[in-house]
Formats: C-alpha cells, sequence, structure tokens
C-alpha cells in the first residue's frame, strides 16, 4: 500500500501492507504535521494575545473619547448659553413703539441666524436680521464678529445703505478668506417710516391694505464690495412687518415640497388683523405641520406700529 492510499483509506492497514519505505515516509508525514500543529497554535496564541491586547487599548480609547465627548457638549451647551445670552431685548423706547415677535432657533447648539436692536447716530432705532452661511460653532463665532462691526460703525453713521456697505467692506476680506457670508436685513426706523437694505433676506410690510415684500436685489454680506440699495416705506400706527431668514420657507415635507414664501406670506397678510404672537403662533403651527423636519436654523420676527 503506498502512503498517498493509506492516507485517503478508513481502514487501518496492516504490517504487511507497508513497506518499510512506506512507514519511514509515514513517520516523516506525521512529524511534519506534528511541526505545522504546533506553528499553528503558536500562531493562533499570538493572534489572540494581540487581540487582548488591540481590545484593551480600544477600550482605553472608547473612554477617552466619552471623556471627550462629554467635554464637547459641555462646552457646546455653555456656547449655546451665551449665544442665548446674548440674543437682545428690544430697547425699553424702542417697546413703547413696536410690539413684537420672535421665534428664533438654532438647528445645532449654536448657529448663524442672529437678530438685534441698534441705535442709530441721530438716535433712531435699528433692527438687523442676518443668517451666516454653514451651522454650528464657526457660523456663531463669525456672527458675533459681524455684531461688533455693526455696533461700532452704528456710532458713526445713520443711512442703512451706508451702515451695510461700510461693514460689508471693512469685513469683506475675512469673510472671504474663511468662506463664510451672511444673508442681511438691515432697518432703520423714522417717525412714519423706516428705510432698509436687504441682502437675501425675507421682509413683508402690511400697510394699510397695501402689500410691500422686500426687494430682493443685493449680495449678501461678504461676497461682493459693491453698492447696496436703500429703500423707503411708510410705517405708521397698525402696520404690520414680518422678517424671516431662509430656514422657514425653504423647509420641506415628505414629497419634497418647500413650505415657501407664498406659503408663509399669505398667513401673515390672512392674520394680519390679530395680536403679534397670534399671528407667529398660527404660521410655526402652520409650518411644523407641514414639514418633515428641520433643516436648518430659523428666525421669524414680527412687529406692529403702537403709535
Amino acid at each position: 500500500m503506498k502512503l498517498k492510499e493509506l492516507l485517503e483509506s478508513d481502514k487501518l492497514p496492516s504490517k504487511n501492507e507497508l513497506s518499510d519505505e512506506d512507514l519511514v515516509r509515514f513517520f516523516r508525514k506525521y512529524k511534519g504535521l506534528l511541526k505545522e500543529r504546533e506553528r499553528d497554535k503558536a500562531f493562533w496564541a499570538a493572534t489572540n494575545e494581540n487581540l487582548k491586547i488591540a481590545y484593551e487599548k480600544l477600550g482605553e480609547k472608547d473612554e477617552e473619547l466619552v471623556k471627550v465627548y462629554s467635554i464637547i457638549r459641555e462646552d457646546l451647551s455653555v456656547a449655546r448659553q451665551i449665544q442665548e445670552a446674548l440674543l437682545p431685548k428690544m430697547p425699553d423706547k424702542m417697546e413703547k413703539l413696536l410690539d413684537l415677535a420672535v421665534y428664533h432657533k438654532q438647528l445645532a447648539e449654536v448657529g448663524g441666524d442672529y437678530y438685534d436692536f441698534f441705535t442709530t447716530k441721530n438716535d433712531n432705532h435699528a433692527l438687523g436680521l442676518f443668517d451666516m452661511s454653514g451651522h454650528g460653532i464657526s457660523a456663531a463665532l463669525v456672527i458675533n464678529y459681524l455684531k461688533a462691526q455693526f455696533m461700532m460703525v452704528m456710532e458713526r453713521l445713520e443711512s442703512p445703505k451706508k451702515i451695510v456697505e461700510l461693514v460689508n467692506n471693512i469685513s469683506h476680506t475675512f469673510l472671504t478668506t474663511i468662506k463664510k457670508y451672511a444673508t442681511v436685513n438691515f432697518i432703520v426706523f423714522r417717525r412714519d417710516t423706516f428705510r432698509y437694505v436687504n441682502g437675501g433676506g425675507f421682509g413683508l410690510l402690511l400697510h394699510g391694505g397695501e402689500q410691500h415684500p422686500f426687494v430682493r436685489k443685493d449680495p449678501f454680506l461678504g461676497l461682493r464690495t459693491k453698492p447696496f440699495h436703500e429703500f423707503k416705506l411708510p410705517f405708521k400706527k397698525g402696520d404690520l412687518l414680518a422678517l424671516y431668514t431662509d430656514g422657514m420657507v425653504e423647509a420641506q415635507n415628505d414629497r419634497s415640497e418647500d413650505y415657501s414664501v407664498k406659503r408663509l406670506n399669505g398667513l401673515i397678510i390672512d392674520n394680519a388683523k390679530k395680536p403679534v404672537q397670534d399671528i407667529l403662533k398660527i404660521c410655526l403651527d402652520d409650518y411644523q405641520s407641514f414639514r418633515s423636519k428641520d433643516t436648518d436654523d430659523i428666525t421669524l420676527i414680527i412687529l406692529r406700529k403702537k403709535i
């Protein structure tokens, strides 16, 4: 019987079936298999030890990640509190002139939507609404930078056109470098009128029976250093003014349909005689029942002139 036949057979051979040469080859094959088995045992033992060490290190890394994530969450929570604290309260003098309702929600812990109240060089009230590109901490940091620029410029100028142009010229190089830009809706109120600059924002004035959607023809802050346009509108007792960023109107439902400017403006127009807080709630309820989820920061401001 040959060695190959022996190894393939299920029967135990007799001595007479094996030659001395077959026995020698069988012995060598047996020894080779033993060595191969010892090598395999050593390999898998080393592999198991390496896996054990790797799992231990992975566990340590998981613990480190949990600690780092906890620190990040804590920092983001503080950042959110800081940003919320920076959101303005309407000055007392302005509050005597205007009823105000505001909905402001960031998509992340902090974000790029921001509004603020200002006072111009001639002591007129002003309102700015901004939407920084992107979300999160970077957008929030750049918004705070823009706020500082507007506060500095307000002390020297009166015209919304000149104010926005100067801030844009001062900030353009910085914003271009960090690849950020912001929409702007900036309004300066006078006795029975207001003047505004609109670079990418949304606004609607209801004056008597007239509807005045804001003209949207200017660039965003940080995109170009070109002149902005200034527009004047009447603003008398009982008039309603709505300002908002694109977070609501570009949100979609399950059929990928936009909520739309037309739908939001229609709600505001249909409910214009109601108190501003009621109008705000009607708009939010309708929006939340329409959209499948929030996809951007959202700010909606509704104002009514008291006197």
